[in-house]
């Protein structure tokens, strides 16, 4: 008797999420250094802001978009789609020429990709209740496993063969990765066709929801902070290296934050289980806020390494906060809505953050991003205190997780 169905899928899809993500950081921190190899030099942090920032201009809308198609159509076509999409991309980057040229692919690279949402909500709605929670948890930490890689291996490859050739490695990686999904995965549960809604009135309802609106919010300001800094990152941590800076030694640091959401991610979740989602929150914030402002202060590497890892364990649990809250305690009717939206927050922080970090970066230098992302996660800790005490003053709200196995 072979494996179950929903059991195979989940062995393919660790392996594909874990490929087109380890692609994804191999790519996104080098290409402030792929633009100053087109011979960029004046408003270079900006134009890396651009870039950075360009895939979320177009995926803040088109999100939403693809995610109603893929309940319409399935999920796997969905994936498929955007796994093929995203390979031609890359592929297409690695022989841009101009700046803008890579802006304008990271605008397509927000409009038709999408692979892992779409993979982890397969992976979500093909599996029996008990297993659902653990097998998506799953895909998260292979999506994490590949942020950490891929880092150290976009850093070798650009160190081999620049970072055009690196680019061509994440176009094959990312088109292996479709291929497995479309031959290997199964979708046996197409999603109930619902009743039709519209963007805004989703928005409404789920600003409505305090809880709702908090992981919003936290994934929007945390995704912000984390896609902040990566603008300014290998040119800070080269600026801090001097002589010994080499994008081999820039790929093993810019691979923390991975590191720091592989090891904490199921941590930061389970603290659900016995504490309240506000609370867990405001100490995400206050460490991760410290953990910048004083990231941004320190000009010693051996020193700032370990602050920014440390740092990154904070920041690390926005993410996984977001979508745990989403998946148990959004009302089953709006949970699908609720994953889009929240995905878009996210996409909203990815675009705002290095925009940011590029201006910010271009006046007032590479280590005040970090000072300014920092002060704003700090302000966004009262944001979030005090609008859950409104929400319990107001609406008599108080929610709290109740135990669950991930």
């Amino acid at each position: 008797m072979g494996i179950p169905y929903y059991r195979k899928n989940l062995y393919v899809m660790w392996v594909a999420t874990f490929l087109v993500s380890a692609s994804w950081t191999q790519v996104m921190p080098f290409l402030p250094v792929f633009l100053a190899e087109m011979g960029v030099e004046e408003g270079l942090n900006t134009w890396s802001g651009i870039v950075l920032s360009a895939h979320f201009v177009t995926g803040i809308f088109m999100l939403p978009v693809w995610g109603k198609l893929g309940d319409k159509y399935g999920r796997k076509p969905m994936a498929v789609r955007a796994g093929f999409c995203l390979s031609a991309i890359y592929f297409l980057t690695s022989l841009s020429t101009a700046p803008w040229h890579v802006a304008v692919l990271r605008l397509l690279n927000g409009a038709l990709t999408g692979f892992i949402p779409m993979s982890t909500a397969l992976i979500g709605t093909n599996t029996p209740p008990p297993y659902a929670a653990r097998y998506v948890a799953s895909v998260q930490t292979s999506s994490a496993a590949g942020t950490i890689i891929g880092p150290v291996l976009g850093g070798t490859l650009a160190a081999l063969f620049g970072v055009r050739g690196a680019m061509v490695a994440s176009a094959t990686l990312v088109f292996l990765s479709t291929v497995l999904t479309a031959l290997l995965v199964t979708e046996k549960r197409k999603p109930e066709p619902a009743a039709p809604t519209t963007l805004l009135a989703d928005l409404r309802t789920a600003l409505n929801m305090p809880v709702m609106w908090v992981a919003m919010f936290i994934s929007m300001v945390g995704q912000g902070a984390t896609m902040g800094v990566q603008p300014v990152m290998v040119l800070h941590i080269e600026s801090m290296l001097g002589k010994a800076a080499s994008p081999m030694l820039s790929g093993f640091i810019l691979a923390l934050p991975g590191l720091a959401l592989f090891l904490s991610a199921t941590r930061w979740v389970g603290l659900l289980d016995r504490y309240p989602l506000q609370q867990v929150a405001l100490i995400a914030f206050l460490g991760a806020g410290l953990g910048y402002v004083i990231s941004g202060v320190v000009r010693i590497i051996w020193l700032w390494v370990p602050l920014f890892f440390l740092a990154s364990i904070f920041a690390a649990a926005f993410r996984p906060l977001g979508a745990a809250v989403v998946s148990t305690d959004v009302p089953p009717d709006f949970r699908g809505r609720g994953f889009a939206l929240q995905t878009s927050a996210t996409t909203a922080g990815g675009l705002f953050g290095p925009l940011l970090a590029g201006i910010v970066a271009d006046y007032l230098g590479r280590g005040a991003v970090f000072i300014v992302l920092g002060l704003i996660l700090l302000a966004s800790l009262l944001v979030v205190s005090r609008h859950m005490a409104h929400a319990k003053a107001g609406q008599g709200v108080q929610h709290r997780h109740q135990p669950r196995s991930v």
